[in-house]
């Protein structure tokens, strides 16, 4: 289906029957280069560049045969000077393309060049430029919690398969795994809102602790709570401190806090102890603190977390 609605998107854009959101999408497809091969498609066809028409037959037959495409091709020549436009002015301004693939067992965190935040979970892949423009777009797959930084001025956009988000400044998570049938939106602080390629017009806006799930078979959007302990409950931020604490007593309120299992691998970190203040800290942040003052390294499979001494690696940039 995405086939279709990538062509869909270029004809209604050829058309001049895009929304604003519908433009928003196709300009960042665009740019990524995922629409090069439709918009070609496109004006082949309405140009009706078949072999019987690239031989020169008689020129008043030639020119009746071109008249009515000639007239579709300003259209087209429009869209594509538009499309040519932006790419070149990508190129100029010297933006690269930046990957980022976690292939470690912990939260991968990094900057982005506007000062939003993301953690990356095992497996997941995010795509981003060196800077950013008028709309800040970005891409992804996997799972990935993001803390965009506040700009009115310049809304931040993900894409995730056939799911767009758009944010001004808020907390979330997106989860969008290759080979799932739902791809789905969690917000812990703020608001977005979410749509569809395959359902442009289509728009639900998300508040505080609220989720909305798209299915691929369906193609539709659904919003609902998120349910209490859910894993979301990483990413909020602790009321946490403890003074001169062993980690034995420590590991088990982050995971009373977090609802999430936690152990210690070896019996020598149990009677680590730790002062310090968690206040403000979501629960990838405190495990690095906490493993680079006991010198350890923290592993995620599934919803559970391990401290081991082995394999010592910090995820966080």
């Amino acid at each position: 289906m995405e086939e279709e609605n990538y062509k869909e998107l270029v004809q209604r854009y050829l058309e001049k029957k895009s929304t604003d959101e519908e433009l928003e999408v196709f300009v960042y497809l665009m740019k990524q280069g995922k629409l090069d091969s439709y918009l070609e498609e496109t004006m082949n066809t309405d140009l009706g560049l078949d072999q019987d028409q690239i031989r020169l037959p008689e020129t008043k037959r030639w020119f009746r045969l071109f008249l009515w495409p000639m007239a579709a091709a300003v259209t087209l020549t429009a869209g594509m000077l538009f499309f040519f436009s932006a790419r070149k002015q990508q190129t100029d301004s010297k933006i690269v393309t930046h990957v980022i693939y976690n292939s470690a067992r912990s939260v991968l965190r990094k900057v982005l060049p506007d000062g939003s935040i993301v953690w990356l979970n095992p497996g997941a892949r995010f795509t981003y430029p060196s800077r950013f423009g008028k709309f800040r777009a970005v891409s992804m797959q996997g799972e990935i919690f993001f803390e965009v930084a506040k700009d009115q001025q310049h809304p931040f956009l993900i894409s995730s398969g056939m799911v767009l988000t758009k944010v001004w400044g808020t907390s979330f998570r997106v989860r969008s795994v290759p080979g799932e049938k739902v791809t789905k939106v969690s917000v812990l602080t703020g608001k977005v809102s979410v749509s569809s390629v395959s359902k442009i017009k289509k728009e639900i806006m998300l508040l505080p602790e609220e989720e909305v799930s798209y299915n691929k078979a369906d193609q539709d959007l659904l919003k609902t709570p998120i349910e209490l302990g859910s894993d979301m409950m990483v990413w909020r931020k602790a009321e946490l401190s403890f003074e001169d604490t062993e980690l034995s007593a420590i590991i088990p309120a982050l995971s009373r806090y977090y609802h999430v299992p936690i152990f210690l691998k070896e019996e020598k970190l149990k009677k680590y102890k730790l002062t310090a203040d968690f206040k403000g800290k979501n629960l990838p942040d405190i495990l690095v603190l906490i493993c680079k003052s006991v010198q350890c390294s923290y592993t995620s499979i599934g919803k559970e977390i391990t401290l081991s001494t082995a394999n010592q690696q910090f995820n966080h940039l």
